[in-house]
């Protein structure tokens, strides 16, 4: 087994975190531009919402983009937050699934699925909840609560 030196694995380890930050950056810059463009479709969506007055699909939409809006943004605090502190904020992650997931739930059509699915996306919407309780943060320091 070929062995290296300390200072080699600790350039090399600099290396990759250098690389991992970058990428993290270029993530976060995305997001960014993904959240401009769809706070703008969800403008969009609420002008055509007025101007063509069919209400239930025209509300549906345009709930369903700021809800993808929310979660470019939940995602966008979470590579920030990485980038500060490195630490995954596993609690952010949660809110964006369960975002996602009723997200789905609002689009989804009702007279087409299955009570298997829906009895599958309650359980998924159970244990988010679940997890996000758990992991609730103490209002006054911003630490996690055990």
């Amino acid at each position: 087994m070929v062995e290296i030196s300390e200072e080699y694995a600790n350039k090399l380890v600099n290396t990759f975190s250098t690389i991992s930050i970058v990428v993290y950056v270029g993530v976060a810059i995305l997001l960014s531009i993904i959240a401009i463009f769809s706070l703008g479709e969800s403008f969009l969506g609420v002008i055509a919402l007025l101007s063509s007055m069919q209400w239930e699909e025209g509300i549906v939409q345009v709930i369903y983009s700021i809800l993808f809006t929310i979660i470019i943004i939940e995602l966008f605090e979470t590579v920030t937050v990485y980038l500060k502190t490195k630490q995954v904020p596993v609690r952010a992650l949660l809110i964006v699934a369960l975002t996602a997931l009723i997200r789905h739930i609002i689009i989804m059509n009702i007279s087409e699925s299955e009570l298997f699915r829906y009895l599958g996306l309650s359980v998924i919407m159970a244990v988010l909840i679940a997890g996000i309780y758990l992991l609730k943060e103490d209002i006054h320091s911003g630490n996690l609560i055990n």
